[in-house]
């Protein structure tokens, strides 16, 4: 009861944030511009360029079985023989669930993979977590790309955000100190009663599962491909950029930029990830952040939360058609 109790919050606080990120984007724009960016989107699906949405959905769907793919290729070095099927089927089913509770994709995925290729649900679920540390360092790599070739308008994005320059200045003062002095005293405590600690039966059972967990995080040193595994985590990268990069042809105003366009691509892939971070599935989050960044380029916030929305959209239908699609073909597998 205690853990239904803790999803509901979970879902109703992150959804709460992208309701609140709905309003925050639009609270300030008149009933003109509001209804402009309707007609913005409107004028996407009524028009022939709503085949650029399938092409960055199709670009979508490969990113998703490379994701399966690499998968494959850590969960087999450690003895088991997984299909490459299943490991698809799972990561489906990871976006889809994550679209309704943060992070329960990552324990379904596992689940799949325990259930259907006999992978111990602590050793899969290690070689998500490592997976997840390889997307967030290409994603710090992206983003320092984006930081040295477009400087000037990455840190006016960060400059302009209040609750960022506060943090900012708060580790920068006596909170930083404070924070680390409470780490080391814990760490004190610790280590001073680790024999008593030790004796506890949940202790031995947490250290158990933990040593399975690490073996799958170490699953990334057994890889028999190891240059393949770079390619596919960056290829999924390339993937990302791309279906933004092609949904840009579906607003005039934005190829109007030019050559700009290519950099503004991976400004807005970098600064967009964050929405789907601190927003339920990128709601809300995630067009705000992309109509701030096309405003550097001097983009209208109404195109810009137009295009936000459409990506976002597409992005979201594709999830939820192949994750309802694989629960059903797993749902009549043996």
């Amino acid at each position: 009861m205690k853990d239904k109790i803790k999803d509901i919050i979970k879902l109703i606080l992150f959804l709460g944030l992208g309701v609140f990120f709905v309003w925050f984007s639009v609270k300030d724009l008149t009933a003109e511009q509001r209804a402009e960016i309707w007609e913005n989107i409107h004028l996407v699906f009524i028009s022939h360029k709503w085949i650029y949405l399938l092409i960055c959905a199709v670009i979508g769907y490969i990113s998703v079985w490379l994701r399966g793919i690499r998968s494959v290729l850590m969960i087999n070095p450690m003895g088991y023989n997984m299909r490459c099927s299943s490991a698809y089927h799972s990561v489906c089913i990871c976006y889809l669930a994550n679209m309704a509770i943060p992070r329960l994709g990552e324990i379904l995925r596992c689940m799949v993979l325990q259930k259907y290729e006999k992978v111990p649900f602590q050793k899969s679920l290690g070689t998500v977590v490592t997976e997840r540390v390889i997307d967030v360092l290409i994603c710090g790599l992206m983003f320092l790309l984006a930081l040295v070739l477009e400087s000037d308008k990455i840190m006016q994005i960060l400059t302009g955000n209040h609750a960022g320059a506060n943090i900012v200045h708060m580790l920068s003062g006596w909170g930083k100190y404070i924070i680390l002095l409470s780490l080391l005293l814990m760490c004190a405590i610790v280590y001073l009663l680790r024999k008593q600690i030790a004796r506890f039966s949940i202790v031995q059972k947490m250290k158990k599962i933990l040593m399975e967990f690490w073996e799958g995080m170490l699953s990334v040193k057994k890889i028999n491909h190891p240059y393949l595994f770079i390619i596919y985590s960056l290829l999924i990268w390339l993937c990302y950029y791309f279906m933004f990069f092609f949904a840009l042809f579906a607003f005039p105003e934005v190829i109007n930029l030019g050559g700009d366009i290519w950099l503004l691509s991976l400004s807005s892939v970098v600064i967009g990830t964050v929405g789907f971070a601190i927003a339920q599935g990128g709601l809300g989050a995630y067009p705000w952040l992309v109509s701030i960044v096309l405003a550097m380029y001097g983009i209208s916030s109404e195109v810009g939360l137009a295009l936000g929305w459409v990506v976002w959209s597409t992005e979201s239908a594709l999830y939820l058609l192949i994750g309802l699609v694989s629960l059903v073909i797993l749902s009549v597998k043996k």
